[in-house]
């Protein structure tokens, strides 16, 4: 022990010995800077690498092209000149409208000259119908046929809140009705789709595929333990998805897509890896109008035991007559192994009023993470 001990000291007394000599002949201020130059270079190469991990090789030497540019003298201040030109020009156009606007409560009521005030107001609107596209998917006059319809049975329930179901039946009857009528054209009756569709309405596209993807995230938690979720998109998918990988924490890739403008399957099959929790495709596509290769994708997400979504927001109410019309439609909804959910929204060519729309998922397993409860007292709280 004693012998050990002494190799060790004299070791270490020859190594200092001749780590001095070595570095007598360097600057003192030398051995201080490379040191510090080494951490620097090595904290660039790996913020260099994780941004061309988090964003690829091109869009990574795009940016940096781009920050250096703005770093030539007078370049910077131009971008940010022209940049303020375009937000002065879009905010003067509203600034006089604006002047006339109400900031306060009045001191006195409005009595009925108001009604007069929002009809007067109305009348200034764009005419739409049959000129905006994917702003209203209801055609013909807002005081006759369908428009009319949907108008009164919306004053009826104006009032209602669906939160207490208890107190608005009705409404809790409606909503599942129209989540099972809306299931069963997306293949609920059929066995490949196991038949336990399941969902609820909410306010919008946006709102549904939110929900959608915190319902994935939290899902895929309980059955995989991942706790650092990843999804994967096709650059086509519309940006909902972006607020929710913002909102709920999750990574966000967007990949190319094909030739054909089509979700590139071998390129989002590249990006898989231990974290990812789901995939998307599009039918159709906001960008092009093209339905993603949704068998496909519903082979890999089984592959690899992930979820896949389908945004059917556009499509959902379209596709399914056009198919039983005998136009070649290919799958694309529960009927593809491999489908966990769906978002379709009833206020596009559903012809419900704004905003309606629904989110799907292919069994109550996956649903019933997307409710929460909270108990305090003798309350108990359910939300999603």
């Amino acid at each position: 022990m004693d012998f050990s001990c002494a190799t060790a000291k004299s070791f270490l007394i020859d190594f200092r010995a001749s780590a001095n000599s070595f570095l007598s002949q360097y600057e003192p201020l030398v051995l201080l800077l490379v040191p510090l130059l080494t951490l620097l270079v090595a904290r660039v190469l790996q913020s260099s690498l994780h941004a061309v991990q988090e964003k690829g090789l091109k869009q990574t030497l795009i940016g940096f092209f781009m920050s250096s540019i703005k770093l030539v003298p007078g370049v910077k201040s131009y971008i940010d000149a022209e940049k303020q030109k375009v937000v002065d020009q879009m905010q003067s156009g509203g600034k006089s409208k604006r002047e006339s606007w109400r900031t306060e409560l009045p001191r006195v009521g409005l009595g009925a000259e108001v009604m007069e005030n929002m009809k007067e107001e109305k009348r200034k609107d764009a005419l739409w119908q049959g000129k905006c596209s994917g702003t209203v998917y209801i055609g013909g006059s807002e005081s006759e046929g369908h428009f009319a319809l949907i108008n009164e049975a919306c004053s009826m329930f104006a009032h209602t809140n669906p939160l207490h179901l208890d107190v608005f039946q009705s409404v809790a009857r409606f909503e599942a009705e129209v989540v099972a009528m809306t299931a069963a054209l997306l293949g609920n009756k059929e066995k490949a789709s196991g038949g336990q569709v399941c969902g609820n309405m909410t306010s919008g596209g946006t709102e549904s595929i939110l929900l959608a993807m915190k319902s994935s995230r939290d899902y895929m938690r309980y059955k995989k333990g991942i706790t650092k979720p990843e999804m994967i998109i096709p650059v086509s998918a519309h940006s909902a998805y972006d607020k929710a990988s913002q909102y709920f924490n999750i990574k966000l890739w967007r990949v190319p897509v094909n030739k054909d403008y089509l979700a590139d399957v071998k390129a989002i099959r590249r990006h898989i890896n231990r974290n990812t929790i789901l995939i998307v495709g599009s039918a159709p596509g906001f960008p092009h109008g093209i339905i993603d290769p949704i068998e496909e994708l519903g082979e890999l997400a089984l592959s690899y035991g992930i979820c896949l979504h389908v945004d059917l927001c556009l499509g959902g109410f379209v596709l399914p007559f056009a198919r039983t019309l005998g136009y070649p439609i290919p799958p694309f909804d529960f009927c593809v192994p491999g489908v966990t959910s769906i978002s379709v929204d009833v206020h596009k060519y559903g012809l419900a009023p704004k905003g309606t729309s629904v989110v799907l998922y292919r069994n109550h397993d996956i649903r019933k993470v997307n409710f929460k409860l909270n108990f305090f007292e003798n309350v108990v709280w359910i939300y999603n």
